[in-house]
């Protein structure tokens, strides 16, 4: 089969939807399907052209700027209309929420399009975001109309997701997934001395590490680090200096994956304290699932990440922007040895049971099968 993946960016952009798209088009690299990805070249650098990794096509088109978190390419409809043109697919596989959608029309009706709701895209704060959401809207509308069939990530989302409500009957639910072999296992694992919990992410508006920091302050028993960069990032700095957790708290910006993985091993916990159903599933919390990790997570309405942590199972959940709470839980957490381990031993069985890329490749193959005997 041959498919176009439409993405927003495309690695090595950190993004959850961007490590997805990536571990799924390798992994149906190897199941045999010829695999393109057509995305927007990092904001960044703005670079545009294309390469051949592991099997995969991506086309890259030249990003010019970037309003309210959309990257705006001239070229992406260009690229867009002349690949389902001339690449003779056998299904185009839509990431939303992307720019793209304004496009969608390009794609002729008689190709098959799969839309993938990765997350609402109204929930982003700010003034530019408000403004243009009525406007895009009227064009994921038009899209999710069009298209063959909606897959969501977890049933918490698809249940809660306004935009959704209408098109139930053509909905899926496939959660994410990650290629377990990009996530060495060394043979031994020396924890350090003092537990160790980890945080990894954005620092952007949803994802709450500010508040991790203040949890950080009244666990004392504990070492923190959290890896990442964004908006939020400096603010998080500052407070950490502020409480005087320089000794105890490590920002170290964002980390290649060598480190990343490093830091997963040697992990008591990961926490993912989040604050917004803009935390849609929680990719990370895969990550650490992948290396056995007990799960610390916040307790948000409509989002994906109670159902990917299991209270009490994986890990325990905490309500969101309360971070003495969130501290209370930790202490019982890393009190319990026991418990804890017992609940890492859960977390790796669920990921292998569940979030391996191998079960979203294999139930997106046969909705793509079903879409193309239909048109």
């Amino acid at each position: 089969m041959r498919i176009l993946h439409v993405g927003k960016y495309a690695f090595p952009h950190r993004g959850g939807i961007e490590t997805f798209v990536r571990d799924l088009a390798v992994e149906q690299v190897r199941s045999g399907h010829e695999v393109t990805v057509l995305c927007h070249g990092s904001a960044q650098g703005g670079r545009s052209g294309g390469e051949v990794r592991d099997g995969v096509r991506t086309v890259l088109a030249r990003t010019v700027a970037t309003v309210g978190f959309a990257p705006l390419s001239p070229s992406f409809p260009r690229l867009l209309h002349s690949l389902v043109r001339q690449g003779g697919f056998d299904v185009v596989h839509l990431h939303l929420p992307n720019p793209a959608v304004l496009f969608h029309r390009l794609v002729p009706r008689a190709l098959p399009l799969v839309v993938h709701w990765h997350a609402d895209a109204d929930t982003a704060p700010g003034l530019a975001p408000r403004i243009l959401y009525p406007a895009y809207s009227r064009f994921e509308r038009d899209c999710l109309v069009r298209a063959d069939r909606i897959v969501a990530t977890s049933p918490p989302y698809l249940d809660s997701s306004p935009a959704l409500a209408g098109f139930r009957p053509k909905c899926a639910v496939i959660p994410l997934g990650i290629d377990p072999a990009r996530y060495p296992e060394p043979a031994e694992i020396e924890k350090p001395r003092r537990p160790l919990v980890v945080g990894v992410g954005r620092f952007t508006f949803y994802k709450g590490f500010e508040l991790l920091v203040h949890a950080a302050k009244l666990v004392s028993a504990a070492d923190f680090v959290i890896a990442g960069d964004g908006p939020k990032y400096a603010a998080a700095l500052r407070e950490r200096d502020r409480l005087g957790l320089e000794d105890r708290v490590l920002l170290p910006g964002e980390v290649p994956d060598h480190e990343l993985h490093r830091l997963l091993r040697h992990a008591s916990l990961l926490c993912l304290p989040s604050t917004n159903r803009a935390e849609a599933f929680g990719m990370v919390l895969l990550e650490g699932m992948r290396y056995g990790l007990p799960l610390l997570t916040t307790s948000i309405p409509g989002s994906g990440t109670d159902w990917v942590n299991l209270d009490g199972v994986t890990g325990r959940t905490a309500p969101p922007a309360a971070p003495e709470a969130l501290a209370e839980i930790m202490r019982e957490m890393l009190g319990s040895p026991e418990a804890l381990a017992a609940m890492g031993i859960a977390s790796r069985r669920r990921f292998d049971e569940r979030f391996a890329i191998r079960f979203a490749a294999r139930e997106l193959e046969e909705l793509y099968g079903e879409v193309v005997s239909r048109c």
